[in-house]
């Protein structure tokens, strides 16, 4: 039992876009990948929580993009479990490439009951998991400002564009619901692919809102600001009208 953890991935050209770049989704499975991983090592994997009722969900993920990422022929992921606050589990993560720290990001999760699907509160061998890994003295998260998607000025994105999505079988996890992944892919389909050519991502957060099952219809929004250095993504369940996720990208 470790507080770190880390993985190598080798680039797939199967994992590459049309135009030679890495999708942000395929790294946020290199990210959900290692984690899984570690919780497994730590004994709080999906598998574990289950038969104890409980549930992991992801509502927030901020990734820092680097620069080169398509240029990367490998990936090292490192991750360790951060801060506790109130309902909310955090860990960080670091990207690395030929022993460099290329990038960061930080996820936000919680504890659900299983069969409520509500949140609760991360119960009490947690307390005992931190204590053996940490003692008194648990590393702080990376601090990121999450956004206030209420204070987002539309009249700020004069550009959009949409893309109708249909969610899969295979967009979906164990917990029978759209992946984190799936989520950042569907928001990914909506950026015209000539964008890419264009400009380089460099941030992409995203926030979790409710849950979507295989055979939902959504549309994915994207917003662009206008002098072209930041998106709004918006991911609305067509049958209700529900925002589902809310994401934001910066680019250079």
């Amino acid at each position: 039992m470790t507080p770190r953890y880390e993985n190598r991935f080798d680039v797939r050209f199967t994992e590459k876009s049309p135009i030679g770049t890495i999708p942000v989704a395929t790294l946020c499975r290199y990210l959900l990948e290692v984690a899984d991983d570690h919780a497994y090592q730590l004994g709080v994997d999906f598998e574990s929580m289950f038969r104890q009722g409980m549930t992991w969900a992801i509502l927030r993920l901020c990734m820092e993009i680097p620069e080169n990422l398509s240029s990367f022929s490998e990936i090292v992921v490192s991750t360790w479990p951060t801060a506790r606050e109130g309902l909310y589990v955090y860990r960080d993560y670091a990207i690395s490439s030929q022993g460099e720290t290329v990038a960061r990001a930080t996820s936000q999760w919680v504890v659900l009951d299983k069969t409520t699907r509500k949140p609760i509160r991360p119960p009490e061998f947690m307390n005992t998991l931190y204590e053996k890994l940490y003692g008194d003295t648990p590393p702080e998260r990376l601090k990121v400002a999450f956004t206030r998607w209420n204070q987002i000025d539309p009249a700020c994105y004069p550009h959009r564009s949409q893309r109708d999505i249909l969610v899969r079988r295979s967009d979906t996890d164990l917990n029978g619901h759209t992946n984190t992944a799936a989520y950042i892919e569907f928001m990914e389909e909506a950026i015209p692919l000539e964008w890419y050519q264009r400009r380089h991502i460099r941030y992409f957060e995203l926030h979790c809102l409710a849950e979507s099952f295989e055979g939902d219809e959504l549309l994915s929004l994207v917003e662009i600001s206008s002098d072209e250095r930041e998106m709004i993504h918006t991911l609305v369940r067509k049958k209700d009208n529900t925002t589902i996720a809310k994401g934001k990208s910066l680019w250079q």
